[in-house]
C-alpha cells in the first residue's frame, strides 16, 4: 500500500510540475508603437490583415510592422530597448515571452529592408534577431543594423558584440565588424572589419539621444531607475508636481490653458489579442498614462495624471491596463468606454477625434521634434552589390556593399549627445520650473526641423520623488 501511495504521489507531483511550467512561461507580454512617421501598417495578430499603423498601439507576441518606401517606425521594450525599422522595411515578433526563470525572450525577425536593434541592460533578458533563417543573438548594450534584400542579410555591429549561428557554428559579432550571409547558401557568411554609413544612421542615432538625454541624463527629474517605457516622452512633454491628496502627478504642457480638453479626445481603440480593445493615444507622450495609474480633474489644475504606485520600487509596475481610469471627472464628462470586441472576423482599429498622419500636440506645448528631418537621402536602399576587400569567412559569396551615401553622424552619436546638433531640445542645467501651464521657454515652433521650447521638468516633482524612494500615492490608484 505505501508503495501505490508513493506512485501516486509521484504521478501528482510530476504533474503539478507539469502545470508550474506551463503556467511559468508567459506570451502575454505587451510593448509599444513609440514612433510612427509615413505610411506604416500593422497587422495585430494572424488573419487580422495590415492596417494603418497607429501611435501607442500595444503589440504583442505575433505581431507585423510594414513601413512603406516613406515609412519610419519604432517598437520600444519595457526597459526601454528598441527596435527601429527605416522605409521599406517588414518585421514580425515572433517571440515576445517570459520564460520560467523570468528571463525577457524578445525574437524579431526582419523579413525585409533595414533594421535597427539596440538592446539595453536587462538582466538576463535574451535578444534575438533571425533573418534569412539564420539566427543572431545580441549582448545587452549593443546595438546592430541589419540590412536585408531578398535572400541576402548584412549584420553590422555598431555598440557592443553578438553572435551568429551558422548551424550550431557560433560566430562572434564585435563592434564595427560586419557580417554577410545568404540564404542561398547556408554554409557559408562573410566577415569583415568596418561598418559603411547609411542616411538612416543619424536618423537612429537621433531617437537614441533622445531617449539617452530624456530618459537618463535629465538633470535630476529622473533617472534610471524610473526609465520605464514611455518615461522619456513624459520628460519631454510634461511635468511632475504633488497634488493634496493624489500625491505625485503628471501634466502635459499647455493643458492648462486649453479649455474643453480632455485625455482621451484623440486616438483609437486598437484591437490587442488578450486584452480586447485597448486605448492608443495620439500623443507622442501617451503611453505610460493611458496603462498606469489614473487620470483625474481638479477645476484650478485641469486634467493630470496619477501614477499610483506605477513608480514604485525605481520603475513602473507590470500591471498593464487596457485603458485607465478617470477620478473625479468634470460635471457632464462621459468616461470612454472600448467597444465591444466582435466574437468572429476581424477587428479594426477605431479611430476617435481627428488622427493625422503627424503626432498630435497641445498648442502652448512642446511641437513634436522632426525626427526625419536628418535623413538627406530618403532613396530606398535597393541590394547589396560587392564583397568588402579584406573579408573573412565561412566560404560563402558575399553581397556587401559600401554604400555611397554615407554620413558623417558627428554629434548624433547618443553617447555624447550633450546640447547641440539635435531635432529636439537638449534640457539645461540651468533651467528652471515652468510650473503646469507650459514649458519655461514658451512654445514650440511648429513646422520646423529644430524646436523653441525648453520642456523643463517641474524641480520638486519627479527628481525629488526619486532620490527619496517615491512619493506618496495616498488617494491615487493601485
Amino acid at each position: 500500500m505505501a508503495k501505490h501511495r508513493m506512485y501516486a504521489l509521484a504521478i501528482m507531483l510530476a504533474m503539478l510540475l507539469a502545470v508550474v511550467s506551463a503556467q511559468a512561461t508567459s506570451h502575454v507580454r505587451i510593448v509599444r508603437l513609440s514612433y510612427v512617421d509615413g505610411n506604416v501598417q500593422m497587422e495585430r495578430t494572424a488573419g487580422q490583415g495590415l492596417e494603418r499603423a497607429i501611435l501607442n498601439s500595444p503589440i504583442v507576441e505575433g505581431s507585423r510592422l510594414v513601413t512603406g518606401n516613406d515609412g519610419l517606425a519604432e517598437v520600444e521594450f519595457e526597459n526601454n530597448s528598441t527596435v527601429r525599422l527605416g522605409e521599406a522595411t517588414e518585421v514580425k515578433f515572433r517571440q515576445l515571452l517570459i520564460n520560467d526563470a523570468g528571463d525577457k525572450i524578445n525574437e524579431v525577425e526582419l523579413v525585409r529592408g533595414t533594421m535597427y536593434f539596440d538592446a539595453h541592460s536587462g538582466k538576463s533578458d535574451i535578444y534575438r534577431v533571425i533573418a534569412a533563417d539564420r539566427m543572431f543573438v545580441l549582448r545587452h548594450d549593443s546595438q546592430m543594423r541589419f540590412m536585408m534584400s531578398g535572400d541576402q542579410v548584412q549584420a553590422s555591429v555598431l555598440n557592443g558584440e553578438a553572435q551568429f549561428d551558422n548551424n550550431a557554428q557560433l560566430v562572434r559579432i564585435k563592434k564595427n565588424d560586419t557580417l554577410t550571409v545568404d540564404a542561398t547558401n547556408p554554409a557559408g557568411f562573410m566577415l569583415a572589419k568596418g561598418v559603411d554609413s547609411l542616411p538612416l544612421d543619424r536618423w537612429n542615432s537621433e531617437r537614441a539621444a533622445y531617449q539617452t538625454v530624456y530618459a537618463y541624463n535629465n538633470y535630476g527629474y529622473g533617472n534610471k531607475g524610473l526609465s520605464a517605457y514611455g518615461y522619456q516622452d513624459l520628460a519631454y512633454y510634461g511635468g511632475f508636481m504633488n497634488v493634496p491628496g493624489y500625491g505625485l502627478a503628471w501634466q502635459p504642457y499647455g493643458v492648462s490653458n486649453w479649455l474643453g480638453w480632455d485625455p482621451y479626445i484623440s486616438g483609437a481603440w486598437a484591437f490587442t489579442p488578450g486584452f480586447g480593445y485597448a486605448w492608443a493615444s495620439a500623443y507622442p507622450w501617451g503611453w505610460l498614462p493611458y496603462h498606469y495609474g489614473a487620470w483625474a480633474y481638479q477645476p484650478v489644475i485641469g486634467w493630470f495624471w496619477c501614477p499610483g504606485n506605477s513608480f514604485n520600487n525605481g520603475g513602473a509596475v507590470t500591471n498593464w491596463q487596457p485603458t485607465t481610469a478617470v477620478l473625479k471627472a468634470p460635471a457632464g464628462y462621459v468616461p470612454p468606454a472600448a467597444p465591444t470586441t466582435p466574437t468572429t472576423g476581424l477587428r479594426p482599429s477605431i479611430p476617435v477625434g481627428r488622427i493625422g498622419r503627424a503626432p498630435a500636440y497641445i498648442p502652448g506645448g512642446p511641437v513634436p521634434p522632426d525626427f526625419r528631418s536628418v535623413i538627406t537621402d530618403h532613396s530606398s536602399i535597393t541590394g547589396m552589390t560587392t564583397p568588402r576587400s579584406g573579408a573573412t569567412g565561412g566560404g560563402g559569396s558575399s553581397v556587401a556593399a559600401r554604400n555611397s551615401r554615407a554620413l558623417d553622424l558627428g554629434s548624433t552619436n547618443p553617447a555624447s549627445a550633450k546640447g547641440s546638433g539635435h531635432v529636439f531640445v537638449t534640457p539645461s542645467s540651468s533651467w528652471t520650473s515652468g510650473g503646469w501651464g507650459s514649458p519655461s521657454a514658451g512654445a514650440g515652433r511648429s513646422g520646423g526641423s529644430a524646436q523653441a521650447s525648453g520642456a523643463s521638468m517641474n524641480r520638486g516633482g519627479m527628481g525629488h520623488a526619486a532620490n527619496s524612494g517615491g512619493a506618496a500615492h495616498s488617494a491615487s490608484p493601485k
